[in-house]
């Protein structure tokens, strides 16, 4: 296959780090979009704009390689319609996380899905975690209370009320809802016969941003129709999260076919460190001690599972 041919060595790695700061701009730019179009419309700008770059990729790979498109089954479509809604309800819950903490702090709790991902499968599946994976599921449970209070009392009452709070149950929510989109995205992809992997994944990103786009369009323009309206009337500070989307979807997708999705995703740990600099500096966002150092742990984490899975 010409495409695998030709990217090869460490590649990989600089398709990681640009991947995590193409997504994190994407972010960015819902973040700063929110305040005008509200959470569902900075929700939906994601899959709106993406779509035209992620129906380009699709086609200019296609002749570029000469690989056509792949043959579906009943299996593929249940699981990309799974994998498509679960993202809806993950990215809106991440930009609701925004308006209620900072950034860097929203970023963070959606990356507990690697830990919820680990936790689940132990009590789904009954496999046995290393020791080192175990002790970072509970540093990284110490990190997401850490983060739950870091800018509110200290005292016991506070702890307990924050960690049951809209904010926290939001954050960690939105995590959970990113673990079953990535499990359903690779069903998904597996499921398909015919073309090689990058087609596949292409086509299974392709399918799911369309119904993304018409799932989440028609609940707008029945429940949040100014919100709806407001995604195109400002499409030309919209148009970006798609277009940083999407190269965002290139830079995973050719990580992974390159190097071993856990190697990926520890490097692609990154992101955290880039979004704490951009709440700082870009939204001008203050975040104390106690915060950094739960973000900073709960990178630690991730990455000590990712090693010991």
């Amino acid at each position: 296959m010409f495409f695998f041919d030709f990217l090869g060595g460490d590649l990989w790695i600089i398709a990681t780090i640009f991947a995590a700061i193409t997504q994190t701009i994407r972010s960015a730019i819902q973040r700063q979009m929110q305040p005008i179009l509200g959470d569902d419309g900075a929700s939906y700008i994601r899959f709106l704009y993406a779509l035209p770059f992620a129906l380009l990729m699709l086609y200019g790979y296609g002749i570029w390689a000469g690989v056509g498109l792949p043959d579906t089954n009943w299996q593929f479509w249940l699981w990309v319609n799974i994998a498509a809604l679960t993202q809806i309800l993950f990215t809106v819950l991440l930009i609701r996380m925004f308006s209620r903490r900072s950034f860097a702090a929203g970023t963070a709790f959606s990356k507990t899905e690697v830990l919820q991902a680990a936790i689940l499968e132990i009590i789904i599946l009954g496999v046995m975690v290393s020791l080192l994976t175990g002790f970072a599921i509970v540093l990284g449970v110490v990190a997401v209370i850490l983060l739950s209070f870091a800018k509110s009392a200290k005292t016991p009452q506070a702890i307990m009320a924050s960690l049951v709070s809209r904010s926290s149950l939001i954050g960690l929510g939105s995590g959970t809802f990113l673990g079953l989109c990535t499990v359903s995205y690779k069903v998904a992809a597996v499921s398909l016969t015919g073309g090689d992997l990058f087609m596949r994944v292409l086509y299974t990103g392709g399918v799911a941003t369309l119904i993304q786009v018409a799932v989440m369009g028609v609940w707008m323009a029945l429940f949040t129709r100014q919100q709806f309206i407001a995604s195109f009337v400002h499409w030309r500070g919209s148009i970006w999260a798609g277009f940083f989307g999407a190269l965002s979807t290139v830079g995973w997708f050719t990580a992974f076919v390159l190097q071993s999705v856990a190697a990926v995703r520890a490097v692609g740990q990154i992101e955290l460190l880039i979004t704490l600099a951009i709440s700082i500096f870009w939204f001008k966002e203050q975040s104390n001690r106690l915060e950094v150092f739960a973000i900073i742990m709960l990178t630690i984490s991730i990455i000590m599972v990712l090693l010991g899975s």
